[in-house]
């Protein structure tokens, strides 16, 4: 996976391990949502984890997922594909709004995490997962770092989702009917104008 892939670049860059840094649940709603891994760009400042001056200090970058592949991704992943079928997840069984819950930051459009309520882009850089080595490239430049491989790549083909299960998941496109294609697109709408999506990209 891509965060995992970055995290263990930087991590193994600064000589520390990825458990020394892992936020841990979050039991207090007044400092952000059940995980604090899916703080929001605005709410690092606003639940006062770091100053707006340190914010803006900071060079920020962050990677986005093609939505229809994203949510297909999160039916494996989370385990929904035990109990529903796809249509049925996406139609009656997809995660409610709620800011604390982690099931719904899970499935919260990318664009969210990445903007303010002004839509003015919060982060210096955004690049494709994929493209995931190219444009993390392009972060290594602007930071001065040479080396740029990651570790642990996907090696799955792009038409893939999931690896590390003992089964074989067919490619995400093959979930997906005309309906559920039109409502996901709906629901990310954002992301796919905002990031240059198409279905089968």
């Amino acid at each position: 996976m891509a965060g995992e892939s970055i995290e263990g670049f930087f991590s193994s860059l600064l000589g520390v391990t990825r458990e020394m840094l892992l936020l841990r649940p979050n039991r207090d709603p007044k400092l952000g949502p059940e995980q604090l891994s899916h703080l929001t760009a605005e709410e690092y400042v606003r639940f006062g984890h770091m100053t707006p001056e340190q914010f803006k200090s900071y060079y920020k970058f962050s990677f986005v997922r093609n939505p229809w592949k994203r949510l297909a991704s999160e039916y494996i992943f989370k385990r929904y594909i035990d109990k529903f079928e796809f249509k049925d997840f996406v139609f009656n069984n997809f995660p409610k709004p709620n800011p604390y819950s982690d099931a719904s930051r899970h499935v919260l459009p990318q664009y969210d995490f990445l903007y303010d309520s002004q839509g003015n882009r919060l982060v210096d850089f955004v690049g494709k997962f994929e493209n995931l080595q190219a444009d993390f490239n392009i972060v290594c430049q602007k930071l001065g770092i040479k080396d740029t491989k990651l570790p642990h790549l996907n090696s799955n083909k792009q038409n893939k989702i999931v690896k590390g299960y003992k089964q074989d998941y067919k490619p995400y496109l093959e979930y997906y009917d005309d309906e559920t294609k039109e409502f996901v697109g709906k629901i990310y709408q954002k992301d796919i104008e905002t990031f240059d999506y198409k279905f089968t990209d």
